[in-house]
């Protein structure tokens, strides 16, 4: 007989003698019941006297013909057999239904940690921490999924910053987004590069406060029935660098290799056309009309004129370089700033005349909005408008938090950066993350993969988010050949018992034991990590395996899908 494993690829160690005696014990236990019932039935039955109670003794004198059989001893015999074998059947069908709701690996979950490692994520200990934050309007703390030990369901705090990693059809819009989004009573920002979160959402979060859409490239057909202005976050040098730099991120990755003098004086250049324009408040649309014509002085004059003389200087500095080198800034430069040419991002980003509210960036965290961003990477993406829109958002609503008790935010704003790889380069979002959660500032995060928040980030940057992150969760679909390797040694190993076989004439078939260490999970196991299964790894905790729950286990489940439907049947309008 062997042990199993369901795993595959595992070979069953050969089983010791601990299952024959579970075996033997399990049918001696029958025949006692057996026994009992039999006994129980003669003494109850009076048609089958007897003077003596022992067990034995009655059926010694049964089989001998010394004690007769009584009808009543009968029935209760198969009355209590019927009902031991109802309960065997329960037990079975109880068992099978776990089974089923189970993963292969759901048994290695009490290898990672025991159930009592994670009280502090579970509900009485978020909801004592939201009243100690003074953040129950929020809600109980941040929804994450159900510890696979005991099913219980498990919370992150109000000042606690998370980063998933959830490859393509892995559950994370319905089992953690939209959960994230629909179970706070407070502010919300969500990107992300399609429709579907918004779907969901929209309708829910309707009740709960104005919901803003940025659809800047059109990937859900809404129309621009509001706008934002870049420049109304800029209002010194230090904010324009900062928008200057979204722009130069959202058109080139990481680490890609451009020539360091034109790159910083072309950063240079656009910070100066950002303020001059947010000065002189012109459209930011007129700074892409700057870039094409090195000989416009327009933004130089502006500087001039609103008493920024050393600023207009610098800038005239860079105009009158040599025409090589002006040509180079100005060739590095252009390209960041194509979006603002594009006709669909227009109306967005600048008023047109036509009776449009214009989003007040600064108001966001101060009340129970929702305001969802959709951009997409490739050709004519926008997402340096998107990304400047979250930068916005993030850095007001840092200031905000600052100004109150505390230094946090009254009500927490929850935010839900989907696609952040493509959605939101803000490069500088890995430095201020650990620095949000103790502003009130919640914050997911989500990418595909290690390697593409590298690409977007920078290696450095991308440990950062994750060293910086009170809540680490990787999912199912990833198969990142640097980032697996070091997820297994996270997990850590176990004590194995492994025992071999032999066999000669002489002495016949010996087992030999042995305790060894090994992998909880190696990298293969990772890799073909079960749909609906996450590791989770928290500050001071052990890695633990959770259980996604789908937004229809949840009591807003119903509505989810009515918000779905109605939002979806408005394309086919």
């Amino acid at each position: 007989m062997f042990s199993s494993d369901p795993r595959s690829g595992r070979k069953n160690q050969p089983a010791n003698d601990e299952l024959l005696w579970i075996i033997g014990g399990g049918i001696l236990t029958l025949v006692i019941m057996g026994v009992l019932l039999w006994t129980l039935g003669a003494i109850l039955d009076p048609n089958v006297p007897q003077s003596s109670n022992n067990p034995v003794q009655i059926l010694m004198d049964q089989s001998r013909g010394y004690l007769p059989v009584g009808g009543l001893q009968i029935a209760v015999f198969a009355l209590g057999l019927l009902l031991l074998l109802a309960v065997i059947v329960m037990l079975v069908v109880v068992w099978r239904r776990s089974r089923g709701t189970s993963s292969r690996i759901d048994h290695l979950a009490k290898e990672m940690g025991h159930a009592k490692d994670f009280k502090a994520l579970e509900e009485p200990a978020a909801r004592a921490d939201a009243e100690r934050l003074g953040a129950t309007k929020a809600g109980i703390g941040v929804p994450l999924a159900k510890l696979v030990n005991n099913r219980k369901s498990l919370f992150a705090s109000y000042e606690w910053v998370q980063i998933w990693l959830m490859g393509p059809r892995a559950g994370k819009t319905s089992c953690v987004c939209v959960p994230q989004i629909l179970e706070t009573g407070g502010p919300v920002l969500a990107t992300s590069n399609k429709r579907d979160i918004v779907d969901m959402t929209r309708g829910p979060r309707a009740r709960v406060g104005t919901v803003w859409v940025h659809d800047v490239q059109g990937i859900i057909g809404e129309e621009p029935s509001w706008w934002w202005n870049p420049l109304s976050f800029v209002t010194d040098m230090e904010t324009a660098e900062k928008l200057a730099d979204v722009f130069l991120a959202s058109a080139t990755d990481a680490g890609a290799k451009q020539d360091a003098y034109f790159e910083s004086d072309g950063k240079r250049l656009l910070s100066h056309l950002f303020f001059a324009a947010a000065a002189g408040r012109r459209p930011i649309t007129d700074v892409f009309a700057w870039a094409q014509d090195p000989e416009d002085f327009t933004a130089r004059d502006l500087l001039k004129d609103h008493g920024h003389r050393p600023l207009a200087n610098s800038l005239e500095q860079i105009q009158k370089l040599t025409p090589k080198q002006r040509d180079g800034v100005y060739g590095t430069m252009r390209p960041w700033v194509n979006v603002l040419s594009y006709d669909k991002v227009i109306p967005w980003i600048r008023h047109n005349g036509a009776n449009r509210p214009e989003l007040d960036h600064r108001k966001l965290a101060t009340g129970t909005d929702t305001l969802y961003l959709i951009s997409k990477e490739g050709g004519g993406s926008a997402r340096a408008i998107t990304a400047a829109l979250v930068m916005a958002v993030m850095t007001e609503a840092e200031k905000t938090a600052a100004s109150q008790p505390g230094g946090r935010l009254k009500t927490p704003l929850t935010a839900v950066l989907d696609e952040a790889a493509n959605v939101v380069r803000w490069r500088e979002l890995p430095d201020v993350y650990s620095h949000y959660g103790s502003r009130g500032i919640v914050v997911s995060t989500f990418f595909q993969s290690y390697s593409q928040g590298v690409e977007a980030y920078g290696e450095k940057g991308m440990n950062k988010l994750w060293g910086a992150a009170n809540i680490r969760v990787a999912g199912s679909g990833l198969s990142d050949d640097k980032f697996l390797p070091f997820l297994t040694q996270v997990i850590g190993e176990r004590d194995v018992l492994k025992r071999s076989s032999s066999t000669s004439a002489r002495s016949g078939r010996s087992v030999s034991s042995s305790m060894q260490r090994e992998k909880i999970l190696d990298v293969a196991d990772l890799a073909a990590l079960p749909r609906g299964r996450a590791i989770l790894t928290s500050s001071g905790l052990p890695a633990g395996l959770i259980e996604l729950q789908h937004y229809s286990t949840k009591p807003y489940g119903d509505d989810v899908r009515d918000s779905q439907r109605y939002y979806e049947g408005l394309l086919k309008n």
